[in-house]
């Protein structure tokens, strides 16, 4: 399921899956009172994103399917919390930096990227599911880390006399 986006003033359209109209609308792409085409039906991008594309009801941005036909919306997203295998290998995170995007990447590539220092704290992040950029800090947590000393200082051992 496609959707033609018309930014005004422009006379083409520019075609989004529904999954990239979303991170489009969050990264500040697209904006919400553009004009959208799906099916023949002409909308603005908020109600393309809140109208089910074959029935026409309302949705939640967060629904997987539609509750009123069952109209598949988006491939379903495991939750940000969870650290399955499916999480892992969905190529579904998106960063952004200084107004550059990056990725997507798999959550086991970000989480590498984090403590690497490849991608910051202070990066923003989405992926499916979330209704807007935030902060990498708020959504992927690394284990904390201990300190080792490189030169540890030598321990005397002392035996006590017999007694």
């Amino acid at each position: 399921m496609n959707y033609l986006i018309q930014k005004p003033g422009d006379v083409g359209f520019e075609t989004y899956s529904l999954d990239d109209l979303r991170v489009a609308v969050a990264s500040g792409e697209v904006q919400l009172d553009w004009q959208a085409r799906n099916n023949g039906k002409e909308m603005t991008v908020r109600e393309a994103l809140s109208t089910c594309y074959e029935c026409g009801k309302e949705i939640s941005s967060l629904a997987t399917a539609c509750p009123s036909c069952g109209a598949p919306l988006r491939a379903a997203q495991p939750s940000l919390g969870s650290t399955t295998a499916t999480a892992s290998s969905a190529l579904d995170f998106h960063v952004a930096r200084e107004g550059k995007r990056f990725g997507p990447y798999t959550e086991v590539a970000a989480r590498n990227y984090l403590a690497e220092g490849r991608i910051q704290a202070d990066d923003l992040c989405w992926r499916p599911g979330m209704d807007t950029w935030l902060p990498v800090s708020h959504v992927l947590q690394l284990a904390p880390t201990i300190a080792v000393p490189v030169h540890a200082p030598a321990i005397k051992v002392m035996q006590w006399p017999d007694v």
